[in-house]
């Protein structure tokens, strides 16, 4: 023992060890902080990249994958938008909200997508969008990132423009038939008449060997899904032999051997039988037969299978709440606070994907020849993410109506107005615009004194 100790202290041995970290604790009998320990041999590795078909197959077949992908689109797009009636129609009749939500969808499941404006301007796709010829948006369509390809003259190479080093032109792939290629069709379409969603966010190199495209949201929680998946699958195999019947019979070895396993195999249905029709089980009385019943424990897996949810909790980015419908768990343990952060994250979704293609639809719809019943204004917000309950949305007017008291009192507006305004819609409003006080009002109350 003293030889082999001198041996892993002698000369270049130890250095040979301890090459990784120099500025480590060391311990060379338990290889604590040597180049050959556990922790030094523990390292990142990198994963497989899911492919499109293994993609498509979890979106349909694996309900907690497909609810990774939909929920922040189904909560961004609920409600949709709020707008004048004539404007609502508008978008109902190139179904907007189906096709954002399919490209945004199919933007976070493969890494990008694109809507196509298919415009009657009397312009090829090719040809970028001009808005002063814009006689009616036919339609949108949907691509996503696999049926799309671009040719390397297309990429933009003008500074100037807003997508430089992007495509400028893409190549559409859009399969009639998958057991024949010949009858696939080409086109190119222009990226002013395109909108693109993209996925989850890709440093520039890994972008790079992407294709240009984002990275899909399913690949940094493949891991939890999958370990969810073995534990949900290993559960199920733990019911189904729940309880295990054991039976003895003396002599059982030697009847096998003497070619007997047909008494044998006779005998137990025999006794299955009897326990399945009367309930009764019929035994030798001499004791050369012994029927047992054996339960597995399942202590601990409700448990496991809460740990491992909420693993895939941490990795999309969901609360517990609204991925598996359950209260309180996932990113913390007070369920409003899940929600709350959730709400932020479908905001911040709102703000950077759907918002850009509502006005990107637009800046095309208010330039259609055809469009005869447009509406006097073409604005519109988002419905509120939380609909409060009716003891919450009582005191909300309240407070609203203590603020417009104040302003009533003080002459900055008049009652009539405040109501006009607050419920001259059929319907509270929040935010409000009233006309502007001139200053010789503002001075007139200042003046008096009197604001009772």
């Amino acid at each position: 023992m003293k030889k082999a100790f001198n041996k892993i202290f002698s000369g270049q041995t130890f250095a040979r060890q301890a090459f990784l970290r120099q500025d480590n604790w060391v311990n060379p009998l338990t290889r604590l902080g040597v180049g050959n320990s556990r922790t030094n041999n523990t390292v990142f590795r990198k994963g497989s990249t899911l492919d499109k078909h293994v993609l498509s197959e979890m979106y349909r077949a694996d309900g907690i994958a497909k609810r990774i992908i939909n929920s922040v689109v189904d909560d961004s797009l609920r409600g949709f938008i709020n707008a004048e009636a004539e404007l609502l129609k508008e978008f109902k009749r190139i179904n907007a909200k189906q096709v954002m939500f399919d490209a945004a969808s199919f933007g976070r499941l493969y890494g990008g997508a694109i809507i196509v404006a298919l415009v009657d301007d009397g312009l090829s796709l090719e040809q970028p969008l001009n808005p002063a010829k814009v006689n009616k948006l036919v339609s949108l369509k949907v691509f996503d990132r696999h049926q799309l390809s671009c040719q390397p003259e297309d990429i933009c190479d003008d500074f100037c423009q807003e997508f430089y080093g992007e495509p400028e032109i893409f190549t559409v792939t859009k399969k009639q038939n998958m057991f024949n290629a010949k009858n696939d069709v080409f086109f190119k379409v222009h990226r002013s008449r395109c909108f693109v969603f993209g996925g989850a966010r890709m440093c520039n190199v890994s972008k790079s060997h992407n294709d240009g495209w984002d990275d899909s949201v399913l690949q940094s929680c493949y891991d939890a899904l999958r370990s969810y998946g073995i534990i949900v699958n290993s559960s199920v195999e733990i019911v189904q032999d729940f309880v295990q019947v054991i039976m003895k019979m003396n002599g059982l070895s030697d009847k096998v051997a003497n070619g007997q396993m047909e008494k044998v195999l006779a005998r137990l249905d025999i006794i299955d039988r009897s326990r399945s029709g009367q309930n009764t089980i019929l035994l030798d009385g001499d004791g050369s037969e012994d029927y047992e019943k054996r339960s597995s424990s399942i202590s601990g897996l409700a448990d496991l299978w809460d740990r491992f949810s909420e693993a895939i909790c941490a990795a999309s980015g969901i609360p517990a709440t609204r991925l598996f419908g359950q209260s309180p768990a996932g990113l913390n343990s007070s369920g409003e606070g899940d929600l709350k952060n959730w709400y932020d994250i479908v905001s911040a979704y709102r703000e950077d994907q759907i918002e850009p293609c509502i006005n990107w639809l637009l800046e095309i719809m208010q330039n259609q020849q055809e469009w005869q019943n447009k509406p006097s204004s073409l604005d519109w917000s988002f419905p509120a993410l939380h609909s409060p309950s009716e003891k919450e949305y009582a005191e909300i007017k309240k407070n609203y109506a203590e603020i417009d008291m104040m302003y009533i009192d003080r002459g900055a507006i008049s009652a009539s107005q405040a109501w006009k305004e607050r419920f001259g819609s059929g319907e509270f409003k929040y935010d409000i615009k009233l006309d502007e006080l001139d200053e010789g009002d503002l001075n007139e109350g200042e003046e008096g004194g009197d604001y009772s």
